[in-house]
């Protein structure tokens, strides 16, 4: 069997473009081979910040011989009297075979010949030679280059190739790139190292590689540099500060990795544990150095109890060069901690009041006023959700005051350079000038959760703030006709949805979400003068939007799609209800536990007939009540006395104020058996009787029941 390497040296790579151009070389290979019936064993991919390699091993050299039996002309004109005629004879040749090895056979549509196709099998190293191109030239990432005289694009230039069919070099030609100067079997070794490496045939490859300086797995690269802080991070008793994104980032900056310890000035630990941490990792990816692992308030305004003034660097350099990185770093760091230093001593000779007056001058969107407007409305919203949730615990003042400063630090000069903390500055700031932590806090976590998966904020002051924010934009942008469409959502308004359904979710908040935003829309008309819009229109693609991501936020949480579908999709379910995200979570713990218990096919097997029975009535399915919809002196048999009782039952339930989907699931439960004895041979009765006024009773009997079922699902869809 043989192997295929192809490695592509460039310029730097982008850190991202550098993850992601592995699983698009795995895929693409992947399909071009099968494509075209490459027979192979593995195919190995990978990354550095400067190359991309492509291993396929356990290739066959050839193809399968493919065998295709074709139909050509008729038996009586291709022979005559027994002697092949020129339409067999050119009908072999087509095929490249003797006329004697045609064979007839009887069709439907009569007697006809057929010859067998043979498509030699093709080599598999002239197949790849073509196909190499392709897949180069489908890779994709953000702002390819050009580079020379060519109109060839690519991440950064290409500096050497390699293409090795086993010992052989493979060649191949890209349109408007010339190869012939890059393209053999000499690749580079870490950047450090000078000397240029010959690669006799793939088995050599990483051996090679890995001796001048280039660890080329990208796995193994993550694997050592976790463990080299890790060891580090333990030898100091200390807990390294390494998110997932920045570990990832780190292994496609680094060829060979190697761990410098730094440190700066104790007097820096007077700012912000995050403002330090947003310098050192997102700025100089660099690994702050925690004192402690436990949670820490978010409204402390320094960080002496925090971090430790040591932090890690991975490098990319050679060993002795270790100490002048890590003096090169420590000045970089000590230049950028100075610049944050000032900034926030600054922002503190300034109140939050006066900053809160500068919003005033910070246009927001077209059409929508200045951020002091928009803090208008957020403020707004926050009295209304407060309104709404008529929750004791919580006060006014505070929820009113946290949506006037959720804005402030926007004037900030630390915000100006770190933009990544907004709202976190604010509340640092708010609770240094004596405001309450209820309102610090709130402005604090006012952007959570920021991504899928993000945190959310730990208080109701918080998630009032949050929900206010996140519906000004929601209502703000639609008003203004900004929509994400596929892919494109530049304004973020999905991850904003999101943000508003998994708050309501977490925290139960009884908000009807089609009459809140129905109330908002009149708001906007209200206030935005200068700027009119069509309410229906925003309202119903508003409503639409919020429908499906609230379907799309359920799906993620691994519901079947089934009682997704139930909920969400039945005609018989009033659509606003899946506005309620409270009520939707209530009713979806209900099914869930019906679906885990050892009757549940019966219990919704049963629900469903009777529905669907129902549906031959005329019953609507907002009634709720027995009066004047069933006569019961037109029973016949016990068991439709007892339905009846059980309707009663109910009602009676339900006319309660605090009535709970367990307590209707309960009496479901416990009567099963007599709504199922309605249909028995014995026991029941026909529904569908011949006598309209039999029939009609008997329908609205189930009709009822099929309306208490809908009170929490359409079980004819959950039965499917």
């Amino acid at each position: 069997m043989s192997k295929y390497l192809l490695e592509i040296g460039t310029e730097e790579l982008p850190a991202g473009f550098c993850y992601s151009v592995i699983n698009q070389l795995q895929t693409l290979a992947k399909y071009e081979l099968e494509k075209n019936s490459i027979k192979y064993e593995n195919i190995f991919c990978s990354s550095t910040p400067r190359r991309i390699v492509l291993l396929i091993s356990g290739l066959i050299d050839y193809g399968e011989d493919k065998i295709e039996l074709r139909k050509g002309p008729k038996a009586e004109v291709a022979f005559i009297n027994g002697e092949p005629a020129a339409a067999a004879i050119g009908f072999a040749r087509s095929l490249d075979i003797s006329v004697e090895d045609l064979k007839i056979k009887k069709t439907e549509k009569g007697v006809f010949v057929f010859g067998e196709k043979i498509d030699k099998g093709k080599s598999a190293k002239i197949l790849i030679s073509s196909l190499v191109p392709k897949i180069i030239k489908s890779i994709q990432g953000q702002r390819f280059m050009k580079w020379g005289y060519g109109q060839f694009k690519f991440s950064r230039p290409l500096r050497w190739i390699i293409s090795l069919y086993n010992n052989d070099i493979l060649g191949f030609e890209i349109e408007n790139i010339n190869l012939e100067f890059l393209l053999g079997r000499t690749s580079r070794g870490h950047r450090l190292v000078k000397e240029n490496i010959e690669i006799n045939n793939p088995d050599d490859y990483f051996p090679k590689i890995e001796k001048s300086g280039v660890l080329i797995k990208r796995d193994f690269r993550k694997k050592c540099i976790n463990d080299l802080i890790k060891e580090k991070s333990d030898e100091l008793k200390l807990h390294p500060d390494l998110p997932s994104n920045l570990l990832n980032e780190l292994t496609d900056l680094v060829e060979f990795p190697d761990l410098v310890l730094g440190g700066f000035d104790s007097r820096y630990l007077s700012l912000p544990a995050e403002v330090l941490c947003t310098v050192m990792k997102n700025h100089q990816r660099y690994i702050p150095l925690l004192k402690t692992n436990k949670n820490i308030s978010k409204l402390k305004i320094s960080s002496e109890d925090i971090l430790s003034t040591k932090f890690i660097c991975i490098s990319n350099g050679l060993n002795e060069s270790n100490q002048s990185i890590k003096e090169g770093n420590e000045n970089v760091l000590k230049a950028r901690f100075a610049d944050a230093k000032f900034f926030v001593e600054e922002d503190k000779k300034i109140s939050c009041i006066q900053r809160n007056l500068k919003i005033n001058n910070i246009s927001y969107l077209k059409g929508l006023g200045s951020v002091a407007e928009r803090v208008n409305r957020i403020v707004f919203l926050s009295s209304q959700i407060f309104e709404i949730l008529n929750d004791s615990t919580l006060n006014l003042e505070k929820v009113l005051e946290a949506s006037q400063f959720s804005k402030h630090d926007l004037c900030s000069e630390i915000v100006n350079e770190f933009p990544e903390l907004q709202g976190l500055m604010g509340g640092k700031y708010l609770k240094n000038e004596g405001y309450s932590d209820d309102v610090s806090l709130a402005v604090c976590e006012h952007y959570l959760p920021r991504f899928n998966d993000d945190i959310l904020p730990s208080t109701k002051y918080g998630a009032i703030t949050s929900l206010s924010d996140k519906f000004e934009t929601l209502i703000s942008l639609f008003v203004i006709g900004k929509r994400a469409s596929g892919s494109s959502d530049p304004y973020a308004l999905r991850r904003n949805l999101n943000g508003i359904i998994q708050i309501i979710w977490h925290y139960e908040f009884d908000l009807q979400l089609d009459t809140f935003v129905l109330n908002l829309l009149k708001y906007w008309d209200e206030v935005l003068n200068d700027f009119a819009f069509d309410n229906t229109k925003v309202r119903v693609e508003l409503f639409e939007f919020i429908r499906q991501r609230i379907k799309s936020f359920l799906e993620e949480q691994n519901y079947e799609k089934e009682l997704i579908n139930s909920l969400c999709e039945s005609e018989y379910i009033q659509e606003s209800r899946i506005f309620n995200i409270k009520d939707l979570k209530k009713r979806i713990k209900v099914l869930c536990e019906i679906k885990l218990r050892k009757n549940s096919d019966a219990f919704i097997s049963i629900i469903s007939r009777i529905s669907k029975l129902a549906k031959n009535g005329t019953l609507k399915q907002d009634v709720f009540k027995k009066e004047n919809i069933i006569d019961s002196s037109l029973f016949e048999k016990e068991a439709e006395l007892k339905v009846f009782d059980f309707i009663g039952i109910v009602e009676e339930l339900i006319s309660k104020k605090n009535w709970t989907y367990q307590e209707l699931i309960s009496l479901f439960d416990k009567n099963l058996e007599l709504l199922e004895n309605i249909f028995d041979t014995d026991k029941g009765v026909l529904i569908m009787s011949e006598d309209s006024n039999l029939r009609e009773n008997r329908l609205n009997l189930l009709g009822l029941v099929r309306n208490y079922s809908l009170l929490i699902s359409d079980f004819t869809i959950l039965n499917l």
